[in-house]
């Protein structure tokens, strides 16, 4: 969810999912990333970094199209000093719809009226 925080969802979040577009079996490449940062490794597709940021290493999205498909559709936002990639609003609410963990139906409606929002707000700017 932190892509949607980053994008103004009104939601608190505990870890970050980042989208590695490697094959599931290549975590070890990513986790060498996390140890060079001082990182621990919690599990194959988790670390902690300093700082107490938890990091989710995901290598497919449940309902999404491939990772090269989707990231052509991204939007950049600012995170930690950097401009980054991520999915947007839309793209993610269609993720949760599909995945349907009692925690993904609780960020529909959040997700849904952040849209809703956002739509209404480039309205006004366009006027």
């Amino acid at each position: 969810m932190t892509a949607a925080v980053l994008q103004g969802a009104p939601v608190t979040t505990f870890d970050v999912d980042l989208w590695i577009d490697l094959p599931t079996r290549q975590y070890m490449r990513v986790m060498d990333l996390a140890f060079k940062l001082g990182g621990e490794m919690v599990r194959n597709t988790v670390a902690v970094l300093p700082g107490d940021l938890t990091i989710n290493f995901v290598y497919e999205v449940t309902g999404l199209n491939s990772f090269k498909t989707e990231y052509r559709k991204a939007r950049t936002v600012q995170w930690m000093g950097r401009r980054v990639a991520v999915l947007p609003l839309e793209r993610i609410h269609k993720s949760k719809s599909i995945i349907r963990r009692p925690k993904d139906l609780a960020h529909l409606p959040v997700l849904e009226q952040t849209m809703k929002l956002q739509e209404r707000l480039h309205r006004r700017k366009k006027s």
